[in-house]
């Protein structure tokens, strides 16, 4: 058996570093049909145990995936169009660092779902806010992005001077995985051909300011510094996975939960009730942003349990309906 790593996730098929280089592997069928979801099955960044290392090495064939070894974090969101599908974005992060530019793509509720899709994984964030050469004056921006994302690490990004790449470099030490996260066009590829000399395609910015999506599929990379890195596409539809049933989601806004300990109510929603020390306390856009998600999380706790008893229904009356081996055909 040979420990390798999962670089790369196509449609069957997985790429793998291991001793000796790059080669494909595969799980085994058993392995798809007892998965439950894709989460039971290799994803970018999982270590794996191989069969047939060499002969895949060798371009002889595919290296067969015998076991997912435990991991520290998976980082899940909701499949796209999906009510209860998690799809896994990535395993075993140290740091998830979220992309947006500084010049057109700067939404404050969407830095919250990232921060909150990290933060429900247990993966510490940071914010690279790039393109801050194309912002006359950048100081207000960094410092609004900072105010609505109290504790986490905002670093001012520049390709065209290089400014915040050591800051970047400092922040993801040799031995680190990062996870790369932002819509389309921020600037992804750009950064990790900055950070590693690799050379992923990029796309000229639109004459709108946007860059233009690139990045296909989920990538690891190692830089030459020993730093690792994930690249994900470009997500238009980012919906959270409620892992966590009695999670609060107050917990992905510290500043919230800070003042909602001086609340009246211990149950307090920040809506209507007498006595909230939130409501007026905090930016309005942003409490209807903890709304929404704190909405969001309801409904999909209530999907994904209303899955998961519709899944266990069908299992039962497959175990039950199922012949039993050894009966002759007319006592089944």
């Amino acid at each position: 058996m040979t420990r390798a790593r999962i670089v790369a996730e196509h449609r069957i098929s997985y790429q793998a570093a291991g001793p000796g280089g790059i080669a494909w592997c595969e799980a085994t069928g058993h392995a798809f049909h007892v998965a439950t979801d894709k989460r039971d099955l290799p994803t970018v960044g999982d270590y794996v145990e191989l069969d047939g290392w060499d002969v895949a090495l060798g371009g002889g064939g595919n290296a067969t995936v015998r076991e997912v070894l435990p991991r520290t974090n998976l980082l899940v969101r909701r499949a796209a169009g999906e009510a209860s599908v998690p799809q896994p974005l990535a395993a075993n992060v140290d740091l998830g660092v979220v992309m947006t530019s500084a010049n057109g793509d700067l939404s404050a509720p969407r830095l919250d779902r990232y921060l909150s899709l990290l933060r429900d994984s247990g993966i510490p964030a940071a914010i690279a806010l790039s393109k801050i050469d194309l912002v006359p004056d950048p100081a207000p921006v960094i410092a609004e992005v900072e105010a609505n994302a109290p504790g986490v690490r905002v670093i001012a990004l520049s390709l065209v001077s290089s400014t915040g790449l050591a800051e970047l470099h400092a922040l993801v030490r040799p031995g680190m995985t990062a996870v790369l996260l932002g819509s389309s066009g921020v600037g992804k590829s750009s950064l990790l051909n900055a950070l590693l000399g690799t050379h992923q395609a990029v796309k000229e910015i639109r004459d709108d300011d946007r860059g233009r999506h690139t990045t296909t599929r989920r990538e690891l990379f190692t830089a030459d510094d020993g730093s690792i890195w994930i690249d994900t596409p470009g997500m238009r539809e980012l919906a959270r996975w409620a892992q966590e049933e009695e999670e609060e989601e107050e917990d992905a806004f510290d500043d919230i939960a800070a003042l909602a300990d001086q609340c009246k109510f211990r149950d307090c929603h920040h809506e209507k009730e007498p006595g909230c020390a939130v409501r007026g306390a905090i930016d309005p856009a942003r409490l209807e942003s903890f709304h929404k998600l704190s909405d969001e999380h309801t409904t999909a706790v209530a999907d994904q349990k209303t899955a998961r008893r519709i899944a266990e229904t069908q299992r039962a009356k497959a175990k039950r309906y199922a012949p039993r081996p050894g009966k002759p055909e007319d006592e089944r």
